[in-house]
């Protein structure tokens, strides 16, 4: 049974929860600009919390899938690579009932941070397979079909500091041309996180040792990189969510959202405040200048929420 603490808890999270609106349109061009929509996302444990929404905007149909991990109250035992589709951005659904998770959970610890692209007819879902304090396995599962998934270890890596720092936190990729790119997270719990990307001619040919040189301009001096997603906007240019947390010497850890723009994938212009407060990973898309957003939050205690936020991409008033 539930303590009482943490029935209050979680009582004033549905509360929190509460003040975020219910799309009550049919369509995400109907929503308003700048304010948090409530998107029910069903999970396989029937909690319907995740904390690693990955959008992906497709001509077919489903025109949106997302990948994503359950996040019961915080217990990561059920932090397992999951995909729901959706006709309207709005409404999501499991594509087959029973289909998720994709994958279990590993022997030992966990799974996490999933990253969902297309590219030339194959779906390909990155996530972590994180096994403390010894290793931690970069997977990939591809499908032709989103039903069908093949899994295969892509890179493995030794944990460092007592396996309190993984090789990396949230994987991207983005397409350009013919190359790949992976941006990523180093999380070192001694000198802080920090952003960095690498690239191959595909997905399996990229080299960890060889990064790509980052210039980030206008990127918050308080607060250090925790998640990234990186995907093309709708013109020639690139755009990046980067979720940003207070350093781990903080007493109470704050996180937010940044958005920045690129024309390369290697020099990064950043929004000086950040789009969203509270914001633990996102993921979106760009349609018709509107940047479109979906967001996990850690709303109080050990409660999580998915939301939806659309703000014009170029606008300086975030």
């Amino acid at each position: 049974m539930l303590g009482i603490k943490t029935k209050v808890k979680r009582s004033i999270a549905h509360c929190i929860a509460a003040t975020w609106a219910s799309p009550q349109k049919n369509t995400l061009e109907e929503l308003a600009f700048k304010k948090k929509y409530k998107v029910y996302i069903p999970t396989y444990e029937n909690s319907n919390q995740i904390v690693h929404p990955d959008i992906l905007l497709q001509s077919q149909a489903p025109h949106y899938v997302l990948a994503f991990t359950p996040y019961p109250n915080t217990n990561d035992k059920y932090e397992n690579p999951s995909i729901a589709v959706s006709e309207d951005g709005i409404h999501f659904k499991e594509e087959k009932e029973g289909l998720n998770p994709l994958v279990p959970a590993p022997e030992k610890d966990h799974n996490d941070d999933p990253d969902l692209s297309y590219h030339d007819g194959l779906y390909q879902l990155l996530y972590l397979e994180t096994v403390r304090p010894d290793y931690q396995n970069l997977m990939l599962l591809t499908s032709t079909d989103r039903i069908n998934w093949n899994k295969e270890i892509l890179h493995s890596e030794p944990l460092k500091n007592g396996g309190k720092d993984g090789f990396m936190l949230s994987p991207a990729i983005v397409y350009k041309e013919n190359e790949c790119f992976l941006f990523a997270v180093k999380k070192d719990f001694t000198e802080g996180n920090s952003l960095f990307a690498t690239k191959g001619n595909s997905l399996k040919s990229i080299v960890f040792e060889n990064e790509v040189k980052l210039n980030l301009s206008g990127v918050s001096k308080e607060f250090q990189p925790w998640h990234v997603d990186v995907f093309k906007d709708d013109k020639d240019g690139y755009v990046m969510l980067l979720c940003m947390v207070s350093p781990y010497s903080s007493k109470k850890k704050k996180y937010a959202l940044f958005v920045a723009t690129s024309k390369n994938l290697s020099d990064w212009a950043f929004q000086q405040s950040p789009v969203i407060t509270n914001c633990y990973r996102s993921s979106g898309f760009v349609r018709d200048g509107v940047l479109y957003i979906y967001f996990s939050s850690n709303v109080y205690a050990d409660v999580w929420k998915t939301g939806l936020y659309k703000s014009h991409l170029y606008s300086k008033s975030y």
